[in-house]
């Protein structure tokens, strides 16, 4: 019998439009292997908040199609997704996905799913974070010099970035967000450029990181969780024709090639990346992002619920290692079942 599942899908997030790519793809590639998962319901997260529950097929793919159906407040849908009694394989990208928001709901309301612990999926969003944690536990793993400017502080932070980094070109990014969204690179720049870029960020984002730009070859490496350990993806190298892969690269057609790497650059880089994922406690799935420059390996940072759009670096890694789709739902069943039960009541007594 096929395993029953309900695909979590939308979001009140800035990569609300991934996931709905991400899902029809999804959907074709489990729709292909119909004895292996029988997709029961269609939870769709609005775009502001509220939801829409689809209980039959044919489910509906376009944006229009899923707004049709009868809303009811997420405190509605989290209570279909704890009483289904299917597996939910969660699609919510970025911010409320795979920040912490709705791991900690499925850990509230003991939902069964593709969620995993609240901690690493906060660390996982959070580029800074990560980052300080990489380079504590690889002491020869490099990470690009940064300035953090806040939205609360923006004036020093500028001029600390100008200080630390104003001779060198800089990566401009959202701390907190992905899809390369917002991001920029900057060559000859000065406060005003900062400002600019770093405002535009801060509408979404109260922190924004002004990194060094590493000239070198993008490598990024996926890893799944098999029988509780991770297990690198084969190794992807990007190639763009100015060396920046950036958000239009990732998302339009021919700004970006993609080989499969096996040089021993290669297998570090998987080795880095299962490393990561134990110390950064992450759950099921992942995709490490690096430069590599000089003979040394510069981490980028992690995405714990990469893309799986038809185009996406993760099915593209899955592929390459002889891997579907339900292959990777399967492992994030098995990782569920395999975290371990902790008791939460423990009473004591309190005299002052």
């Amino acid at each position: 019998m096929p395993r029953p599942l309900v695909l979590l899908i939308g979001g009140r997030s800035t990569e609300h439009d991934a996931s709905l790519h991400s899902y029809r793809h999804v959907l074709a590639e489990v729709g292909a292997e119909p004895e292996r998962h029988e997709v029961v319901a269609v939870v769709y997260i609005r775009r502001l908040g509220g939801a829409q529950v689809f209980r039959r097929a044919p489910w509906p793919v376009d944006e229009a199609d899923l707004l049709a159906g009868p809303e009811i407040p997420t405190i509605d849908a989290v209570r279909f997704l704890a009483e289904c009694g299917a597996f939910v394989f969660s699609l919510l990208h970025g911010t409320e996905g795979e920040d912490g928001c709705w791991q900690g709901v499925a850990e509230m309301f003991g939902l069964r799913g593709s969620f995993g612990p609240v901690l690493g999926s906060a660390l996982g969003m959070d580029k800074s974070l990560q980052s300080a944690v990489a380079a504590s536990v690889i002491p020869d793993l490099r990470c690009p010099p940064v300035t953090v400017v806040r939205r609360d502080d923006i004036a020093s932070g500028v001029d600390r970035a100008l200080a630390e980094l104003g001779d060198r070109a800089v990566v401009v990014k959202p701390n907190r967000m992905g899809a390369s969204l917002l991001i920029e690179k900057l060559t000859d720049w000065d406060g005003a450029d900062l400002l600019k870029a770093v405002s535009a960020i801060h509408e979404y984002d109260p922190e924004a990181l002004v990194q060094e730009f590493v000239h070198g070859d993008e490598h990024s490496c996926g890893v799944v969780e098999q029988h509780g350990e991770p297990v690198a993806l084969p190794v992807l190298r990007i190639q763009t024709e100015h060396g920046f892969f950036g958000h239009a690269e990732k998302h339009r057609h021919g700004l970006a090639g993609v080989r499969v790497e096996t040089s021993a650059v290669a297998r570090r880089v998987q080795r880095v990346s299962e490393l990561l994922f134990r110390e950064l406690k992450l759950f099921g799935w992942s995709r490490f992002d690096f430069i590599v420059s000089g003979g040394e390996l510069h981490f980028l940072e992690t995405n714990t619920i990469p893309g799986l759009m038809s185009g996406s670096l993760f099915p593209a890694m899955l592929r390459a290692g002889g891997r579907s789709i339900g292959d990777l739902i399967d492992a994030c069943v098995d990782a569920a079942h395999g975290r371990p039960a902790v008791s939460k009541h423990l009473a004591y007594r309190i005299e002052h």
